[in-house]
């Protein structure tokens, strides 16, 4: 199988095109990763965490330093693209911007994700990933 970095427009075209993958967070003994959908503006990448007062995603939102984002298909070829940087909440006055730029790049179903809580005992609250690291790769039959 062949393998090539993604040039810089590569991987600002799938982080386009792909709308979710996996975030991985720390507290420094454990890890936490889940999947999340996400929007991407050319230079940040946003989600939405939906929530409930006492969540292990929110403890891990808050004690990770360096977060990490990793989005993939497994198509041939198949790309993967692997973002590490700060997670930070979105301020009220950019929520507006989040919100449009995660609405273009995803396909967020609106529903629960809670099995325990229904949709008024949750928070929404949008996060921005400025990625201080970013890498791309295709793998499979490339296209010279």
């Amino acid at each position: 199988m062949d393998a090539a970095l993604m040039c810089d427009d590569e991987v600002n075209s799938f982080l386009r095109d792909c709308n979710s993958g996996t975030l991985s967070l720390t507290d420094g003994r454990e890890t936490y990763a889940f999947p999340e959908s996400f929007g991407y503006d050319g230079d940040d990448l946003y989600f939405q965490f939906v929530h409930a007062d006492a969540s292990d995603k929110m403890s891990f939102v808050e004690t990770t330093d360096v977060a990490t984002f990793t989005t993939f298909t497994d198509d041939n070829p198949a790309f993967s693209v692997i973002a590490r940087g700060r997670l930070v909440p979105v301020p009220d006055e950019e929520t507006s911007r989040a919100s449009s730029v995660f609405a273009e790049n995803c396909d967020v179903p609106m529903l629960n994700v809670s099995v325990e809580k229904s949709v008024d005992e949750l928070s929404f609250d949008f996060y921005r990933l400025r990625p201080d690291e970013i890498s791309g790769r295709k793998f499979g039959d490339l296209v010279s």
